[in-house]
């Protein structure tokens, strides 16, 4: 079970989750960093999953994992906390993943079952346009605009160029 909004679940009640948004929030703030996802998984095992506009690094993450578990005492909260930054195989939950991407391949899935390959090349608050290659070598790419009300998910597509 995960959980991932206002509700705390019976399994974790015991946790003091203000305090644990609160020490999330400032170890963002400090490390220049923002909430990609959190999830809380039965015994308290949370994990954090976080960027920064210009990639997060392996001593931001360190610092974020150290400021939040120094905001609980070890003695009367068991807890574990992972902290990582979301991987390419995860999807974007947060728009501010897509204003980071700009330039790269992504794959969206639409909520009509629609799979769009193409370069991410603008995103505004709505929606997001791509640039699909053609079906057809001699055709010419073509640029499709997404609202993402219609979107279900987007990944990056890992591409191999010669």
């Amino acid at each position: 079970m995960i959980w991932r909004g206002p509700k705390v679940p019976s399994f974790i009640s015991h946790m003091d989750h203000k305090l644990l948004h609160a020490a999330i929030d400032e170890a963002l703030e400090n490390n220049e960093a923002f909430l990609v996802d959190l999830e809380i998984k039965e015994g308290n095992k949370i994990l954090l999953f976080v960027d920064a506009d210009n990639g997060i690094t392996v001593q931001q993450l360190k610092m974020i994992n150290r400021q939040v578990e120094a905001a609980f005492d070890r003695d009367i909260e068991d807890f574990d906390l992972t902290v990582s930054s979301p991987g390419l195989d995860r999807p974007f939950k947060v728009k501010r993943q897509y204003t980071n991407n700009v330039g790269r391949w992504v794959k969206v899935k639409l909520n009509d079952g629609e799979i769009v390959i193409g370069q991410l090349i603008d995103v505004n608050e709505n929606e997001m346009t791509l640039s699909v290659p053609p079906v057809k070598k001699k055709e010419e790419s073509t640029e499709r605009l997404i609202a993402f009300a219609n979107v279900e998910e987007t990944k990056i597509e890992i591409r191999f160029t010669r």
